[in-house]
């Protein structure tokens, strides 16, 4: 069976699923999803095609998208009117729900690989023979049915492997004309990759490509994916001692390769797992307030160990500061180049052994809190903070290492309470039980409590 691979991306997601409530037509109505009482440096979650032909980035900040209308507004000599949709996550994820279902309806789970709350991949081979269909004819027929049931159209890629069908979409299928819907399908293997993506600029289009990534390749005069592959036959060994095992991957996707399959993924077992959140701060938080922020994210980490049935013996704290710091020249310490491009101060990381594994507040927040205050300058606002659960286990599972000074039965009740914590919760709503501590002025949890991925639910 030859194998054959679809990367089906739903376009402007977000936006499209404002748009079709809304009654209007996603390709056509000029929208944007952005809460806008975050202020004008909000990010926009998503842009309609309309927004994006007159100029508007795919995540711009809303002020952005202001500046880039009146600029065609004037540019045009006439108002152009569009919408600011709050973000609906909840609505989204019941949308995205119900697409994987209309999947279901053709394909087998296991031939499925959901990749983002808008993109999939699929494993077409099984299916060709019995649909007597090609692989681009199935990706047209499963887009055509997701445009039937709701209104959204979809751009896809077809290759003979992963990595082929998902730069087949990223690149060549989202540069052509739809059709009257909207669908754009893209088909790429190994010869028609080499013959039209070699020379393809900037490397950062390409997946697994990032900036870093980029600049280094850059260094030794590599910015195209022909030059890689040119230098995978001259010098492979540079590109090790440059990237390590990842080398390998590098090289494969130059020549189109990519051995890994449907079956692996659907295989694949990490032997270490995490569990963590982070949030970027509504402001600039003194030291003081970040300490709260901190405090709740590890109540709420230990918490959701509790709920899952895990605990952990090693926590990793990371801090994030504003810029703002470095104003006036009072901050005189490294610092690094953030996404935008803006000297930050560089930001502080430090990890914590618990030393049993457990999922006890009494444990937990005590620990998170002396590294804040260990790795953290008192003088640097904070924006950004990251906790993170490392190694983390079901608690059935664990090996307990009890102390003189441990007390078996007040662990067996503080567990016992947070269960009930959590069940009230489940049953409740998260915010029907909450600490004291999250109705202090700067806290955080009972706002991000009625939200999906930091944005309203």
């Amino acid at each position: 069976m030859k194998p054959a691979y679809l990367c089906i991306d739903l376009k402007s997601f977000y936006a499209s699923v404002e748009c079709v409530q809304r009654g209007l037509d996603p390709l056509r109505a000029r929208l944007v999803v952005a809460d806008e009482t975050r202020t004008d440096k909000t990010i926009c979650l998503a842009v309609s095609p309309a927004l994006k032909a007159l100029g508007v980035s795919s995540r711009p900040r809303l002020f952005e998208v202001k500046q880039q209308i009146a600029y065609m507004e004037k540019k045009r000599h006439r108002k152009i009117p569009f919408l600011i949709a709050p973000p609906q996550m909840h609505r989204y994820v019941e949308v995205s729900s119900q697409i994987y279902g209309i999947y279901l309806k053709t394909l087998s789970p296991k031939d499925i690989h959901v990749y983002s709350i808008d993109e999939v991949f699929i494993d077409a081979a099984p299916y060709l023979n019995a649909m007597q269909m090609t692989p681009r004819e199935l990706a047209a027929y499963l887009i055509q049915n997701v445009y039937d049931a709701t209104g959204i159209t979809a751009t896809a890629g077809v290759g003979p492997n992963l990595y082929l069908a998902k730069i087949a979409m990223d690149i060549v299928a989202k540069h052509i004309n739809g059709d009257a819907k909207g669908m754009r399908i893209a088909e790429l293997d190994e010869r028609r990759y080499c013959q039209q993506l070699w020379d393809h600029k900037p490397l950062t289009d390409f997946w697994r490509i990032g900036p870093g990534t980029s600049k280094k390749l850059a260094r030794y005069r590599m910015t195209t994916m022909g030059d890689i592959a040119e230098m995978s036959r001259r010098n492979e060994e540079l590109l090790y001692q440059l990237f390590g095992v990842d080398a390998q991957i590098l090289i494969d996707h130059a020549w189109g390769i990519e051995p890994c399959t449907m079956a692996d993924i659907k295989a694949y077992c990490p032997q270490d797992h995490s569990l963590g959140s982070g949030q970027v701060l509504p402001k600039p938080y003194p030291h003081k307030d970040a300490a709260l922020i901190v405090k709740e994210m590890a109540d709420q980490l230990a918490l959701t160990l509790v709920d899952k049935g895990l605990v952990t013996a090693s926590i990793t704290l990371h801090i994030g500061f504003d810029r703002t710091a470095l104003d006036g020249g009072r901050y005189t310490g490294p610092v690094h180049i953030d996404h935008y491009g803006r000297k930050v101060p560089k930001s502080a990381h430090g990890s914590a052994d618990l030393g049993s594994p457990t999922a006890l507040t009494s444990k937990i927040v005590p620990n998170v809190l002396r590294l804040f205050e260990q790795i953290a300058d008192p003088d640097l606002p904070v924006r950004r903070v990251t906790l993170t659960a490392n190694r983390v286990v079901p608690r059935a599972k664990a090996t307990v290492q009890c102390n003189f000074w441990d007390d078996p039965d007040s662990d067996k009740r503080e567990h016992a309470l947070q269960q009930a914590f959590v069940s009230v919760r489940k049953r409740y709503g998260k915010n029907a039980l909450f600490r004291g501590m999250d109705l202090l002025e700067n806290a955080r949890t009972l706002t991000r409590n009625e939200e999906i991925g930091g944005h309203r639910a």
